[in-house]
Formats: C-alpha cells, structure tokens, sequence
C-alpha cells in the first residue's frame, strides 16, 4: 500500500494511540485567553455565541476546503505547509478502545449540531438549518433555551468517565453503548462539530499559584482572586468532581470553556493536531473581539448584545422558519456504571491533587532584547531551561522540544533534542568562568541548538527516523533490536523536560502536564517584553518543584541578560 507519510501512523500510535494514561494533564493541553467581564448570565452567552459564530464561519471555509495554504518563514522560506491537521479540528473524535485508541472521522457526517455543557449535563444545540447556518442571536437563544431547561444535580456526571485510563474508559463505554438511548447520546457528542463548557467559577483558595496563596503577588491575567494559575487548572482539568471535569467529554477534540465570572480558554485533545494551528485560530477571534470593543468605545456606544464577529450574526434573524431546539442528551446509567463514575470521581481527585502547576510570567525582558542579541527567541529559551534545570539540579536530562514538520504530506513533529555538550559547557561556565569565555561556549551552545533545530524542521531528525526502524523490524516479525533495550535507549528517552514553544499574538496561553513522574513540562510564549512559562510537575516526586524551578529560570534569564551585556 502506498503511503503519502511512512511515519504518520507508527508516530501517532507511539506518540498517543498506544498511551494508556488518562487523557487529562496527560496529554490533553489547556489553554487561558485574556478574561471578560460578564455582569451576568446574559453576557456570559453572548460571549458563547459569538465565539460559536466564529467557528462556525471557519468551520464553512473548511468545508469549502478554502483554508489558504501557509508557507514556510524562514530556513527555505516559501515552502508549503500541510494543512491536515486544521482540517481534522472539527472533524475527529478519539475514541478510547483496546489495543489502542482509533480515531473516529467525523466528515462525513455532515454535523449540523454542537454540544453544550451545562452544569455536568450535556446538551445537542442545532447550529443550522436545512437552508442556512444560525445567525448569533439564534445561537444564543439556543443556549438561553439550554441554561433554561430543568435538570436534576442527582443525576450522575457521565462525563467524568472520559477522565479516566484509555483501557478503562474504553471498556465502560462498550458497556454504554449496549443501551440504544446512550448509543445515541454519544453519537451526537463524537459527531458534533466542537462542544461549549459553560463553567462555574473554582475557589482560589485550592487552584492559585504557591506564589499567590496569601497575597496578590504576580501580574498577568486575573478575575476577582482567582490568578491565572488558577484558570489554567479549570481549563486543563475542570477542577475535579466538585467543580468542572465532569462538564467535560476528554475525547472531544476542540472544547471550549466558558466561566461564569470570566475566564475563558478551551482543553483539546492532542492526537488530531499541534497547538499552534488552534492558537492561531484562536488569535484571529481575540483580535476581532478586541476591535469590536475598541470600535464600540470609539463610538461612544456598547456594542449591540449578540452582534457577530464575522459574518454569520451580522444579517439578523431570519424570518419564520422552525429552529430544531436543543435537546438534552439522556443516559441508562447501571448500577455498575454508577460504581464507576465514582471511581473516576475518586482517581481524577487524587490526580489533581498531585499536580503542582505554575503559570510564571518573566517580566525582565521579552523576545525584543532576545532578538537584538541577534539569537533565534526559541534557542535562546531552550538554553535558558537548560541553565535552569542544572543550576537547579546539579545535572542535564533528555530534553523533548517539538518541532514541526509540516513541510511533509501529514508531518506532525520531531524531537529537537536540546541536551547537547556545547549546552553542558557553557551551563557550567556560568558561575565561575570569564564573561568572555560565558560568550564564547554560549554562542557555540547558539549554534549547536540552531543547527539541530533545522535538521529536524526539514525532516532530518533522528527521532521519528529510528521509531521507523523500531517499527519495521516488529512489522517484519524480527526480534526488538537490541539497540531499543538498551539502558541509555531508555535513559535518552526519558525526558525529564517536555518543552514546547506557543507563540502567540495575543496575550494567551497554553500548558500541559509534564510526562514523566519526575519531570517538568514547560511551554514558553515569548512576547514582546515578557515570557510567559507554563510549568508543570507532580507533588509526589521529591525531586521536582515548579516554584523552585520559576526561581532558578529568573535567575538563569538574567544572568543570561547581563552575560549579553
């Protein structure tokens, strides 16, 4: 069979098919957006629809397979890139099953529906009719409808069974499927377009960042008490069984969450795309709510409740035709499904619990000063996490950066490994050596970083390479080559830092667990004049700590600034 990428389908299984852990913290990512001011439940669904009309109108241009094609920017600059993956946005489902996950296409259902969450129950919207897409006022009564109907808090959270190992969950939901009503329910979930969290708010007293537990010490985004530390807990897990995860569906690709006082963001499942291409969606909707709002202060008027971002709101309603109103999706809950939804409840909680995470905004200096020292901002902050973890640490560890190779018919990523000697030389030189001789090895460090950044980002990475000889030898019925049992195999493959760069025009944000019990994860969105860290690790290692590693980073970038200077 003739493939258009050789690697495609042994690196998604390696990389997240195959994985058994949960999918939140684990793999799923959750991403915070500047917050909104809602006075109230009204404006907490208008913001949903406009946000809705938004990706509905993007959701057409895919439809019409009309997306224009990006191109490379620099290192061959003008090369096109794959588009696949924004085509699979909303179009996939992740549906847990044994061996290993599949994942589930979603196109040729033509969905005419979303799903809202609401209070742990799950709702089908219509989006569209048979002539037409609904326009932003419609959507909103849609979830004015919604936020109306009469649920019960006794029923169970059926979504917390998503939360839950992949074998688990797959083996619940075979059981699920054996009644027809919740056959049906889960169908209108994995074939709808994207699913709306309207959310409830968690206590800062549980969720805020160590350095904010006593006093408002930090900058960056922040709703009454809450910091933004806090608003990345809700969007990556929900908060736990008292509070939001069981008002979300893991499997689903894009869910965006929506808090009542505010915050904002959305958690999406990994397997079907990289971050970047949903940040840059995402990017676009913030820029025309900010320049709907400057627009609305201009004129000296509020903007009218409900008006569209683009065009699907912008005609108004539109006449008598019949809307097909929201539905509230049913369960035949068992009483062995009921024991397991409460040990989710219980795994999920203890899960949480774990997680030491922290959202630390660098505020000495941004990408401006990095890029006059005439250093690429992405090498520059691999050093930096590289100099963090052995001023820390006393050591250098395997270090996964994604790196994309969308150059390729279905390229997803490689691993820029930044564990290097010339690394290893100058993080050693800091304290002690010459400020020349700190220059010297650091822009030796510069280049080598460099170097192998290209090589991956034009498909010359070794990583996917050597999962492809891996895999061969298995397809070819030939014993594991000892190569991949070897002890410093698995060493080199164990990578206590899981870095990713998230670039954004807007001031957002996106964070994910780290991968390894002892380890860190650490994305980095370097603005202008400030650096923003999310960093993650888990309470029962005594060997990580996201506070300290903050510490050591604010450390490591300004002696960096001041070797520079």
């Amino acid at each position: 069979m003739k493939l258009k990428n050789w690697a495609y389908e042994w690196w998604l299984n390696d990389m997240y098919m195959n994985n058994p852990l949960c999918l939140p913290i684990n793999s799923n990512p959750g991403g915070v957006w500047p917050p909104q001011q809602f006075r109230n439940l009204d404006d907490q669904l208008h913001f949903a629809s406009k946000l809705t009309s938004f990706l509905l109108d993007f959701k057409d241009v895919l439809d019409r397979n009309e997306l224009p094609v990006e191109t490379a920017a620099s290192r061959e600059p003008g090369q096109p890139l794959c588009m696949a993956q924004h085509y699979r946005l909303m179009t996939s489902y992740r549906v847990p099953c044994l061996p290993r996950d599949f994942r589930r296409d979603t196109s040729g259902c033509k969905p005419d529906h979303i799903v809202v969450a609401y209070r742990k129950h799950f709702f089908t919207c219509p989006v569209k009719t048979p002539e037409r897409t609904l326009t932003t006022n419609e959507i909103f009564n849609q979830f004015k409808t919604i936020v109306q109907l009469e649920t019960s808090n006794n029923e169970i959270p059926i979504g917390l069974l998503t939360s839950q190992k992949r074998p688990v969950w797959a083996d619940e939901r075979i059981k699920l499927l054996g009644e027809d009503i919740n056959k049906q329910s889960m169908d209108e979930i994995e074939t709808c377009s994207f699913i709306i969290c309207l959310d409830d708010p968690l206590p800062s007293q549980y969720f805020n960042s160590l350095l904010n537990k006593k006093k408002r010490t930090t900058g960056g985004h922040w709703i009454n008490d809450r910091d933004e530390t806090n608003m990345l807990h809700q969007m990556l897990h929900g908060g736990g069984s008292v509070f939001n995860t069981g008002n979300r569906w893991f499997d689903k690709t894009l869910q965006f969450v929506i808090s009542s006082d505010g915050a904002i963001g959305l958690c999406y499942e990994h397997s079907s795309a990289e971050g970047i291409g949903v940040l840059n969606l995402i990017d676009d909707f913030l820029g025309k709510i900010q320049q709907e709002s400057s627009t609305s202060i201009n004129n000296g008027t509020e903007a009218e409740k409900g008006s569209a971002v683009t065009g699907s709101g912008a005609e108004g309603d539109k006449g008598p035709e019949p809307i097909p109103q929201p539905i509230k999706l049913e369960w035949s809950i068992s009483t062995e499904a009921r024991n397991a939804v409460r040990e989710a409840c219980i795994e999920m909680d203890r899960y949480i619990e774990d997680l030491d995470l922290m959202v630390y905004r660098y505020e000495g200096y941004g990408k401006s000063f990095i890029k006059k020292c005439k250093v690429s901002p992405d090498v520059y902050l691999q050093l930096a996490l590289q100099l963090a973890y052995y001023s820390l640490h006393g050591k250098m560890v395997a270090t996964y950066e994604s790196a994309s190779t969308r150059r390729y018919k279905l390229g997803r990523v490689d691993c820029i490994r930044s564990t290097t000697m010339e690394a290893l030389e100058w993080v050693k030189s800091m304290p002690t050596d010459h400020v020349e001789d700190r220059q010297r090895k650091f822009h030796l460090a510069v280049e080598k970083q460099t170097a192998i950044m290209v090589e991956n980002i034009l498909g010359e990475g070794i990583d996917v390479h050597m999962l492809g000889l891996k895999q061969q030898a298995l397809e070819c019925g030939m014993d594991l080559p000892t190569l991949f049992q070897d002890e410093t195999f698995k060493i080199a493959n164990h990578f206590a830092l899981s870095t990713s760069q998230l670039p954004t025009k807007q001031d957002q944000f996106m964070g994910y667990g780290a991968v390894v019990p002892d380890g860190y994860g650490a994305s980095y969105n370097p603005q202008p004049g400030s650096i923003i860290f999310c960093l993650s690790a888990f309470c029962s290692s005594p060997e990580t700590s996201t506070l300290k590693f903050s510490q050591s980073l604010q450390r490591s970038l300004d002696a960096m600034k001041q070797m520079l200077e």
